[in-house]
């Protein structure tokens, strides 16, 4: 077994880390309202780009090893990005002499690659920044959009600079954010950025294709067949109505009306010739300068090299606009591929529809895996990244986009975030009973950064994980569960260590056949270990400190909780339980060899192991059996072992060592056929303790079938007297017998109690632990509605 890991503070030197990704957040707010002029900000040749670039190297070497450096370069869609920059740098050198800074400038085109890598790096020395950069994302989606659209329709006004194609990339990954579900939204927002797209999509083609193409896709992928049937529906509605009331708008600082025709127009001429003179023109001039780009390239002397980073391509070409206007002349043509081509040649563009290619079926494996395993917010993340770089992409093939910073800068960034995240997804923690990878050994750090490539690392949004070392993994993240499993079967989830969790350590729903082994939880704002709707699920041998409750089962049935240890859960009720069935039903159920401890002042837990509302069968009855629960209170309510609470039937509390467990030792609050046999139950007087053993019906349910046998017991109420039992008599056939009270002991109770067969939680020891592991059978359908316990 790997020694225990805990998660530590983040160092003094992530705070530069923490500075870049707000950083990033502010400079993607910046492109999106302001644009060209916001991309201008800074001191020649230090722009708002190459600043913020400069502050992750300084991130990236202040916070990371040399070990997670080569990381960086350990999947395919990393080495294709590193090859089409290095192809850029040797022909952008090339021209460097003659061009000097106008190569430079020509060969950002690629060299804003290297922003991949600063994500890489950052989230592999941290994927919780995975978190991070969420937030950053939904307030992207929810604040930055609405003022970037106000900014677009006021566009004649100074210092707002952004262009419909870039509206379109970032509305397009806030619509997508927004339906998968990772940011709440509002119908005004939705009303507000259905105009945006609109307006940008009137713009030209590339807009309208930006938007569309992976919105669509969108709606596909998620299932929304019927809601994008509706939408072209209503939008064919909406133009036909505008066409016939031939509405038409001119937006201020756009010299293209918002209408029906022009926007048939605009889908039209994608494949066809138009009717306005202005798109067809366009478009042709296009066509005639990319055919003389494939004349010099795939059929000339510029097949291998290009023309190089540096020269102005429409006045080599022969191409040259803007010159009426006063402006400067346009460098590039209206397409990232073509600008490939031209400048690196085939092998340029080779490498550059290579690495969107495998990029792409990188995030489209990872987004289907997170489907198939049931892990909404890991699917929607991958296809948020994918239909916001498609949406670039799609702009760029009509416009000049990724030329210059506004989008490039956007682009790379999410390329990294997507390969980083796509690390983390691969190798996700406990899902097999494979044991965990060997620590890296001496014989470089380029296998170390391989095998760093292959640790599991976590979930997200909201459960990005935390370090790993020493051969277990660390998960953590304070705004969520920190891991959340669903649809799984036949798994065993072990040797992690999760905490600090905004929510639950570990939440599973709908699994079958799951061992949950060896984890450490702490600091957990909701319960330790959830389960809902599972059938044969083992919960052993881990270690559960400071969580609202340890492990709760609900709606459950072969449910096994045996081996651990829970320590100082926080309460109050209807939380506070070390263990809890919640509607657990059927045969193969059991709480056994488990310690749990409460030290006063830490909390207000309430019953340390309750079986609420839960059935076990005739011949298998829900056992708990063999723990040691020491420590309650001060809650006035809430104790040892409560039987029946809400009703339930054949439950037994057998050999349990109860010490000072709060108001009550063990009781039975309703229900049927209930035992409660040979256990030490012991209580000094504090305030808040009443009586160790009771039967009493508290509920509507009936209370039948009662056995109190061979117990002993050493209670003292508040006042000092001893309280041992009492019955409440409205339980029929309720049979005392052979029961005990004398002094007793707690060490010495303690010391003899028998072992269990734990291995390295709850009760260790040498004789075997009591079987509970009865066939599984039966059990609710998935989906039971939740219910608090008390």
């Amino acid at each position: 077994m790997g020694m225990t890991t805990t998660v530590r503070a983040l160092p003094r030197e992530s705070r530069l880390a923490d500075l870049f990704l707000a950083a990033v957040g502010l400079v993607f707010a910046g492109y999106m309202i302001f644009g060209k002029t916001f991309a201008y900000l800074g001191l020649p040749p230090l722009y708002a780009g190459e600043l913020l670039f400069l502050l992750g190297l300084l991130a990236v070497a202040a916070g990371t090893s040399r070990l997670r450096l080569g990381a960086t370069l350990a999947t395919a869609p990393a080495l294709c990005v590193a090859a089409l920059m290095g192809w850029v740098l040797l022909r952008t050198l090339a021209g460097l002499r003659e061009y000097k800074v106008d190569a430079l400038r020509d060969g950002a085109v690629a060299l804003y690659g290297a922003y991949a890598f600063v994500m890489i790096a950052l989230l592999l020395d941290d994927p919780r920044r995975l978190a991070t950069l969420l937030r950053i994302f939904r307030w992207l989606a929810r604040v930055v959009l609405p003022l970037a659209i106000i900014a677009f329709i006021l566009g004649d006004v100074p210092f707002f600079a952004s262009r419909a194609g870039e509206l379109s990339a970032h509305l397009t990954g806030a619509v997508v954010l927004a339906l998968v579900g990772l940011v709440r939204v509002g119908p005004g927002w939705i009303a507000f950025t259905a105009l945006g797209a609109l307006l940008a999509a009137i713009q030209n083609r590339g807009s309208m294709l930006a938007i569309l193409v992976p919105v669509g896709f969108a709606l596909v992928a998620v299932g929304q067949w019927k809601r994008l049937a509706a939408i072209l529906v209503l939008g064919a509605g909406i133009l036909g109505g505008a066409a016939a009331l031939n509405l038409e708008v001119t937006p201020p600082g756009s010299d293209r009306p918002v209408s029906a025709a022009a926007m048939v127009n605009n889908l039209t001429s994608i494949v066809a010739p138009s009717t306005a003179n202005n798109l067809d023109d366009t478009k042709q001039w296009r066509l005639r300068w990319w055919r003389t780009i494939v004349g010099y390239t795939v059929d000339g002397p510029y097949f291998w090299t290009g023309k190089g980073f540096g020269p102005n391509l429409a006045e080599t070409d022969g191409f040259v606009v803007g010159l009426e206007g006063g402006g400067p002349t346009l460098r590039s043509p209206h397409s990232i591929h073509m600008t490939y081509l031209a400048r690196a040649g085939v092998p340029g563009l080779a490498l550059w529809i290579l690495t969107c290619a495998v990029w792409m079926g990188a995030m489209a494996s990872a987004f289907w895996r997170a489907r198939r395993r049931g892990e909404p917010e890991w699917s929607g993340f991958f296809l948020f990244l994918i239909c916001y770089v498609a949406s670039i992409v799609i702009d760029a093939s009509f416009d000049v986009a990724l030329e210059g910073p506004m989008l490039a800068v956007p682009f790379w960034t999410l390329i990294g975030i997507g390969i980083g995240a796509a690390m983390i997804f691969a190798a996700r923690p406990g899902l097999s009973s494979a044991p965990a990878p060997k620590p890296r050994t001496r014989r470089g750090w380029g296998a170390g950064a391989l095998l760093l490539a292959a640790l599991p690392m976590g979930p997200i949004p909201g459960a990005f994980p935390a370090r790993a070392e020493e051969g277990r993994r660390a998960l953590s993240n304070p705004s969520g569960p920190c891991l959340v499993l669903r649809d799984i079967a036949d798994r065993t989830i072990e040797n992690l260590d999760l905490g600090p969790c905004g929510a639950e350590g570990l939440r599973i729903e709908r699994a079958r056949n799951v061992t949950i082994r060896n984890l450490t939880v702490r600091d957990t704002g909701n319960v330790g270990i959830y389960v809902e709707s599972g059938e044969g699920i083992t919960i052993e041998e881990n270690r559960i400190e400071n969580a609202l409750s340890g492990i709760r089962a609900l709606s459950s049935t072969g449910v096994t909780v045996r081996c651990n240890s829970v320590r100082n859960v926080r309460g109050p009720v209807p939380a506070g339980q070390f263990v809890q069935f919640d509607k657990v039903t059927g045969a193969g159920n059991g709480i056994a060899c488990n310690i749990g401890e409460n030290e006063p002042g830490h909390g207000v837990p309430e019953d340390a192991i309750s079986l609420y509302r839960s059935q076990g069968e005739p011949a298998s009855p829900i056992l708990v059996s063999r723990n040691r629960l020491v420590g309650g209170g001060p809650s006035q309510s809430g104790g040892g072992i409560m039987l029946g609470d809400a009703g339930g039937s054949y439950l037994e509390a057998r050999d349990n060592l109860l010490i000072d467990p709060g108001q009550y030792g063990i009781a039975v609050a309703s229900g049927d056929h209930m035992t409660i046999a040979d256990n030490v139950v012991i209580a000094r007087p504090q305030p808040f303790t009443n009586v160790g053993i009771s039967v009493w019906n508290q509920y509507p349910e009936p209370c039948h079938t009662v056995t109190v046998s061979r117990n002993i017991v050493d209670w003292r109420a508040r006042t000092g007297r001893a309280n041992p039992w009492w019955d409440g008599k409205n339980c029929p056939g309720t049979l005392w017998s052979l029961n005990r009270t004398l002094p007793l002991d707690p060490a010495r109770e303690t010391a003899v109690q028998p072992s269990c067969a734990c291995r390295s939680a709850g009760r260790t020891g040498a004789t075997e632990t009591p079987r509970i592991d009865i066939p599984k059978t039966g059990g609710p359908k998935a989906g039971a509605p939740k219910e608090a316990a008390r």
